[in-house]
């Protein structure tokens, strides 16, 4: 076994024991989970809600016209909230969740070198790969495998709220494009944080960069593949069930994965130029 596949296994114990004691694990998990079930639950709710209104009403034989009227809002509140529309607003909960897992790893995306905890000499033990590779090992596909499964459990939620769901290929697909995106997310994040030593800012980053590019590229552009931000489009349009053709999502997902590469090779590299020269040719 090489050093530097005995570093990178190191790294990665590292990486889960900082990501588990500190309680980041317990907290990504409900993040996930909470996002999952927003709006299924809310919309479970608010038809609870009104059920029982229309279960009351029905002892009260004459209404005034404000009451009424009331009564007529509540019902067009309450239709609003469809299979279609808490599925599509899990979706944009997902993204939410992402940025918050980029909080909880500031302590890792950088800020292990702005503490000076972690300084890599050429003489030291530690290399750049065993630093870098475990942190994209580790995180992207964690968040991916969560996303799936969040997008799993809110159709089963969903189920449960509308006694209807979409079909396991069409969740499990859809549940793929997020959890792609999200790992791109989290590899962008890794890139900047740790490139820049600027892991805060480089939330601020990631989420304007969605936010912006996202905008730009389906909005302005008009741009509806091949690049990370037509993911979550792609997956919308899956559960609205418009056409949407299979290898243009194969094609944008194989692009947004080797995206993902190029990150954490960019990201070694930026290492590397930064570790210091300790060697001496004599000692006295």
């Amino acid at each position: 076994m090489t050093n530097n596949t005995r570093q990178i296994i190191a790294g990665l114990k590292k990486e889960w024991c900082f990501f588990w004691k500190k309680f980041h694990f317990l907290a990504f998990v409900l993040i996930f989970i909470a996002c999952a079930l927003f709006f299924p639950v809310l919309s479970g709710m608010v038809q609870a809600m009104n059920d029982s209104f229309g279960l009351i009403l029905e002892d009260v034989p004459d209404l005034e016209e404000g009451a009424m009227s009331a009564v007529e809002n509540f019902d067009k509140i309450a239709e609003m909230y469809t299979l279609e529309l808490t599925y599509n607003g899990t979706l944009g909960m997902l993204q939410m969740a992402v940025i918050l897992l980029t909080v909880l790893l500031i302590g890792t995306a950088g800020a292990e070198q702005k503490k000076r905890s972690i300084i890599m000499p050429q003489t030291a033990g530690l290399t750049p790969a065993g630093y870098v590779l475990p942190k994209f090992m580790l995180y992207p596909p964690m968040v991916f495998a969560a996303s799936v499964i969040a997008v799993l459990l809110s159709n089963v939620a969903c189920q449960a709220v509308y006694n209807e769901s979409y079909s396991m290929q069409t969740t499990l697909l859809a549940g793929t494009i997020v959890g792609v995106f999200a790992a791109f997310s989290v590899c962008f994040y890794l890139f900047m944080g740790i490139s820049l030593v600027q892991p805060g800012l480089s939330i601020l980053y990631v989420a304007g960069a969605n936010l912006v590019f996202g905008g730009l590229i389906t909005s302005i552009f008009r741009i509806d593949r091949f690049t990370p931000w037509n993911l979550l489009d792609m997956a919308t349009l899956l559960v609205t069930e418009q056409r949407m053709g299979i290898n243009a999502i194969i094609a944008t997902m194989v692009i947004t994965l080797v995206l993902c590469v190029v990150f954490m090779l960019a990201t070694l590299f930026a290492m590397i130029a930064k570790q210091v020269d300790n060697t001496a040719d004599e000692v006295y």
